[in-house]
Formats: C-alpha cells, sequence, structure tokens
C-alpha cells in the first residue's frame, strides 16, 4: 500500500514569510498526483510545520508556519480532506516522522512505501526520507512533485535521495501511469 505524503505546502512556504518561487512550477503535477493517489484509494498525508515559541528551527528561519496560525495552513489548491485515509500531521522538525505519531497510522493503514512530494527536497522531503529509510519504507519521490529553494541545486537533491536513502526517482506522468499523449 502507498502513501503519499505532501510535505510543507503550506501558505507561509508557497505566498508567505518563505515563499519559495519555484513551489508554483510543482502545484500542477502535484495536484494531478494527489488525484490520482485518492482516487486509487493511497493513503494521503499532509506532514505540515507546526510551531511552536522555542521550536529550535524558528532559530534559523524565523518565525514561520506557527500552529494555528494562517500561515501553517495548506495552501487551497491542494485542500485537505481530512478522513481516516487522509491524515493531517503536523510537524515542529524538518521530517515528518520526528516526533509524530505517522509511523504507527501508516502501519496501522497497511502502508509499506511512502510517495514523497513538496517542499522542500534539500530540507524537509530529505529528513522524511532518512525518517522512512529507518522504518523499512520503500522511497519514492516524483522529481516534478518536489522543489527546494532557489539556489539549489535540484538534481543534486534528488541525487543524494537515490543514492544516500535508495529512493525512486521518477515523474508524477510515469509514477501515475499518464498516457503519452496526456504527459505532453
Amino acid at each position: 500500500m502507498k502513501a503519499l505524503i505532501v510535505i510543507d505546502m503550506l501558505e507561509d512556504f508557497v505566498h508567505g514569510a518563505l515563499a519559495n518561487p519555484r513551489a508554483e512550477a510543482i502545484l500542477e503535477p502535484l495536484g494531478r498526483l494527489l488525484s490520482h493517489a485518492r482516487s486509487e484509494g493511497w493513503v494521503v498525508v499532509f506532514s505540515n510545520d507546526a510551531h511552536e515559541p522555542g521550536d529550535p528551527e524558528l532559530s534559523i528561519w524565523g518565525e514561520h508556519a506557527m500552529a494555528d496560525t494562517p500561515g501553517a495552513q495548506v495552501i487551497r489548491e491542494l485542500e485537505p480532506n481530512p478522513n481516516e485515509r487522509e491524515l493531517l500531521c503536523p510537524k515542529r522538525a524538518y521530517g515528518a516522522f520526528d516526533g509524530t505519531d505517522l509511523d504507527a497510522r501508516l502501519r496501522q493503514l497497511g502502508v509499506d512505501e511512502v510517495v514523497l512530494s513538496g517542499q522542500h527536497t534539500h530540507i524537509c522531503v530529505r529528513h522524511t526520507a532518512y525518517g522512512a529509510l529507518r522504518r523499512g519504507y520503500a522511497i519514492t519521490v516524483p522529481s516534478d512533485a518536489v522543489c527546494a529553494f532557489e539556489g539549489v541545486d535540484e538534481q543534486d537533491a534528488l541525487d543524494y535521495l537515490r543514492s544516500v536513502y535508495g529512493a525512486r526517482i521518477t515523474a508524477v506522468a510515469e509514477l501515475i501511469h499518464e498516457p503519452a499523449a496526456v504527459r505532453q
């Protein structure tokens, strides 16, 4: 069973305090992937920063995605639909598994593969991949559904995920088996 993990596609990271201009480019493929995951019955997880005052990350990046604020909400284009197979999993550190109950929730649902998407390939996606590897999940990363900061080499970040964590790097169209005519 697959789980699509959508990482930090939040107001503060797309439009707000730490807006990443590269995020706009992944919205369309990520939207297709999310629709596919829902229609195929995959587990869907929204792993979102939801910081509390004093979180160590705030000393590095400044205040962002504070719990229960508009900046910590998933962007409207990817609106979550929480239910027993669509999970909201707030986090206070980079990795989706760090200090959360995500592993237990995925195991309960029979997940053995995670598909990582969202932001930022070289930070939160990377730390989530490490958490997944440590817990024995197969890891897939669609390269057109993740992005790093401007100035970071996206290919280097993807190569790291492949070589260090054994992630399968693919594209959304290949992952969801879109016909060639749709891919163009």
